[in-house]
């Protein structure tokens, strides 16, 4: 099977539409289906699963720049792009992206700098806060931030990060500048809710989910509560976390289902469940020191255990099947089967839309990614302590470039955010090719 393919358009104000030949690399022509008033560009043809990436180029001789990713899950595809000329010229290049090393370099080439966007590093001692408010609206990069244990962004960009130690959930937005979003800095207890979301205590949240719109829901670990932020900044108790309200030991990850009907949370040893009708439940448990954990469109459940260097797999039954990691803190490694490879202090983990999974390890301070057919390959490497490296730089590299991991995570436009808690850090892969 043909492992790439490109396509080429031009778009007139006139609305006409015109395909320029089909003899790209692979020599293989693709349909493409139009470029609507909207900017929406449309094809079908593409290879699946796999990355679709748009390139500009002044005239049909080039030079092409690329300037958009997609996943293609399918044959079919569009994007959004604005038009910046009268006569524009565009291409698409579609590369599958199948379990192994060739789906290996397809993820890596289209990845391409890597960035702080929030943290400066200032400090690490637990649990001191470190937010000050002259950190209100800066740079999200200017800011201390204390132990921050998750990041995760809404559909238009806007990162949300749990940082544990100022009793806050920090917003960095479009712009680069970071914002209280819930909590006022001081750990403490103020009931239920609703109040506004900045007057309202939180204590040591841990862990967050984002909805697409907007919505927050965060995981008030030293209250014992998950807290609902909706779009008008107004935050309340959306069910209390244990049987007494008191303090969830062990709460490090979140996953709430749009309608609020569902809710999956971790509990140190257990990983626990929360419906309006039947309250809380445990789903499973024996693990030794969860930390993050996703769900699958089918309903089964992602779950890294720190404690065993295991990463789970785990249907809402309650069984528990390994799905990567060898119970060890070494072994194996890039290209080696993601079971026979130890896994040191695994704690994120993230689906990706076309199959596999990210892996974040905390004491391993190493980002994997398991392809859909078992394999695993390094994505980002580290070490402990202060390591902090590569910013404005191509992120694929041997060097060292992150610390302590937290959690990793997809935002809607495929940039890869990694939260490194201990010295304060959390930074981004952007999904853009870099050029030839």
């Amino acid at each position: 099977m043909k492992r790439s393919r490109w396509f080429s358009v031009v778009m007139k104000r006139t609305a006409a539409l015109m395909l320029l030949g089909g003899s790209g690399i692979s020599g293989v022509a693709v349909e493409l289906s139009g470029w609507d008033a909207e900017g929406a560009l449309t094809w079908k043809g593409a290879l699946a699963p796999g990355i679709a990436t748009v390139e500009t180029a002044p005239s049909a001789s080039g030079p092409w720049t690329p300037v958009r990713n997609v996943f293609s899950l399918s044959s079919t595809g569009s994007v959004a792009l604005a038009r910046e000329s009268a006569t524009q010229f565009r291409r698409v290049r579609s590369d599958l992206m199948e379990p192994g090393a060739a789906g290996f370099r397809t993820l890596v080439g289209a990845y391409g700098l890597l960035e702080t966007i929030a943290g400066n590093g200032a400090g690490q001692e637990d649990p001191v806060s470190y937010w000050s408010e002259f950190y209100e609206g800066v740079p999200g990069s200017w800011a201390a931030l204390s132990r921050p244990h998750y990041a995760m962004a809404d559909r238009t960009g806007r990162v949300f990060i749990a940082d544990k130690n100022s009793h806050s959930v920090l917003r960095v937005d479009l712009d680069g500048t970071i914002h209280t979003h819930a909590g006022s800095h001081e750990g403490g207890f103020e009931g239920e809710g609703p109040l506004a979301a900045t007057q309202m205590k939180l204590r040591f949240p841990n862990a967050l989910w984002v909805r697409g719109d907007g919505t927050v829901y965060v995981l008030d670990t030293g209250n014992g509560r998950v807290r609902r932020v909706d779009l008008e900044g107004t935050m309340q108790t959306l069910f209390v976390a244990t049987s007494n309200g008191g303090e969830l030991e062990g709460g490090r990850t979140l996953w709430v289902n749009d309608t609020e009907t569902l809710a999956y949370f971790g509990a140190e040893t257990r990983v626990r469940s929360w419906t309006p009708s039947a309250g809380l439940r445990t789903v499973a448990s024996g693990f030794s020191e969860i930390g993050n954990l996703c769900v699958e469109a089918n309903g089964n459940l992602i779950v890294a255990d720190r404690g065993a260097h295991y990463v789970y797999r785990v249907t809402p039954a309650g069984v528990r099947s390994i799905l990567a990691g060898n119970g060890k803190t070494s072994g194996g490694g890039h290209g080696s089967p993601g079971r026979s490879t130890g896994l040191y202090g695994v704690r994120g983990v993230w689906p990706m839309p076309t199959g596999g999974f990210l892996l974040l390890t905390h004491d391993g301070c190493q980002l994997w990614y398991l392809d859909a057919g078992g394999t695993i390959w390094r994505l980002l490497n580290g070490d402990g302590g202060r390591t902090h490296a590569g910013d404005g730089l191509p992120f694929y590299s041997a060097e060292p470039r992150i610390s302590e991991g937290r959690s990793v995570t997809l935002d809607p436009q495929g940039n890869i955010l990694v939260c490194e808690s201990d010295w304060g850090y959390v930074r981004r892969i952007r999904f853009e090719r870099l050029p030839d």
